[in-house]
């Protein structure tokens, strides 16, 4: 039996260390195609990180990571949560969904700084398949296959919903003007063969139904007009103006599914009572009940898991009528959520976490900066239209992007293309 020397210890660690990252680099290629297999691979990723033991060292590398500690606090408050929930068969499930993010501290040490630029490549082919995919149900050069999961013959976002698919397109294509016009190591190639697929992709999310994503777009995208004009107010401010007044109105006027989709939305937020289970209508009421059971329990909530129970008896109160058979988990409101389940300490843990981010952007050297703002930014606004702190492709792109962002490299990572 071969005996491993010290050497050939340290040596099989590094190798686990090399797996584990390129199992990250897999993982970002795919979780946007199959949930399940993304779950597969985090599942791996830990278990390869038991075996690779070196906790004292990693435990030193994020012993001053306030973005780590932010992620513990908040799945630990959810945990003391649990002390005044009265709804355990909802805590299950919200637990699960919630635990995800103890994963963070692990991924942010399984990152290699020399393969960051292999993590979001990776994520943005596998959002360019899908757009390939959508495209092609547009055309109807691919049929509405029953694996595609098409919700209507307006839907042209395969494998999940416009919910899901245009807030992450958003994220990528934000994502894909940081590596075309700040990574300087690029060739000139990259950058044509960049603004080009960003063109075909950005068309594309105004094509499909996800009004959040087309939203949160234009607001990435007036970010990173301010981020390129760096230390400039007025020349931004004018360019990202007549970007964003000429996007919208193009996409109003060329795009039947826009059109169809903001008149929609403007219909139905003023018609909320008369018609309580349109989409905007009952985000409208929610987010009036979720007020309710928040005013009666400011401080601390109503306990992790008891949204469900308190918002049932709230909604047959004063909205009989919004009924689609079905009690969310949450209010289509991050915010609300929090202030429903833990009050003003959940709220408050929620924004120190941004707070942290932060912090971090302004203190940090990195060439992955830009980056780092932009992903606070992004996720401050899709809180505020669903549940995308319990929702797994979001929590996955969170897992991701923040182990890749918020970890201390020294020296900062160089990319090239």
């Amino acid at each position: 039996m071969k005996i491993i020397t010290p050497v050939g210890a340290e040596e099989a660690t590094l190798n686990i260390a090399r797996v584990n990252s390129w199992l990250l680099v897999i993982f970002a290629a795919t979780f946007m195609l199959s949930m399940a297999l993304g779950g597969v691979l985090l599942t791996l990723i830990l278990l390869l990180w038991l075996v690779e033991g070196r906790f004292a060292e990693k435990f030193h590398a994020l012993r001053h990571n306030r973005f780590a500690w932010a992620a513990v606090l908040f799945v630990g408050l959810h945990l003391v949560g649990l002390l005044w929930t009265s709804d355990w068969e909802s805590v299950d499930l919200v637990l699960k969904k919630e635990a995800k993010y103890l994963l963070l501290p692990v991924l942010m040490t399984v990152v290699r700084q020399e393969h960051i630029q292999y993590y979001l490549f990776a994520l943005i082919g596998s959002m360019a398949l899908l757009v390939g995919v959508s495209y092609g149900l547009y055309w109807d050069i691919l049929p509405a296959y029953a694996a595609f999961k098409l919700e209507d013959a307006q839907d042209f976002t395969p494998l999940f919903s416009h919910i899901v698919y245009n807030p992450v397109l958003a994220m990528t294509l934000y994502i894909l003007l940081y590596l075309v016009f700040f990574q300087k190591t690029l060739s000139p190639t990259f950058r044509v063969l960049g603004g080009v697929v960003f063109v075909w992709m950005g068309i594309n999310m105004f094509l499909t139904q996800g009004r959040m994503g087309q939203l949160v777009f234009l607001v990435l995208l007036t970010l990173f007009v301010f981020q390129f004009y760096r230390n400039k107010l007025l020349k931004p401010a004018l360019v990202a103006l007549l970007l964003v007044t000429t996007i919208v109105p193009m996409a109003y006027v060329l795009s039947p599914v826009v059109q169809e989709r903001v008149d929609m939305a403007i219909h139905e937020a003023q018609y909320y009572q008369q018609e309580p289970n349109s989409s905007v209508g009952l985000r409208v009421i929610m987010s009036l009940n979720a007020l309710e059971i928040i005013r009666e329990n400011p401080w601390f909530g109503v306990g992790t898991g008891d949204y469900k129970q308190e918002y049932a008896k709230v909604n047959q109160k004063n909205f009989p009528a919004a009924d689609r058979g079905e009690v969310f988990y949450h209010p289509h409101n991050v915010y609300l959520l929090e202030l429903v389940q833990l009050g003003v300490l959940g709220l408050g843990v929620l924004l120190y976490w941004f707070y942290v981010m932060l912090v971090m952007y302004q203190r940090s050297l990195s060439p992955l900066r830009p980056l780092m703002l932009g992903f606070p930014v992004f996720y401050a606004v899709i809180f505020f239209s669903d549940g995308y702190i319990m929702d797994h492709y979001l929590t996955f792109l969170f897992l991701l992007l923040g182990s890749i962002l918020y970890t201390d490299y020294e020296p900062p990572p160089q990319m090239s293309a």
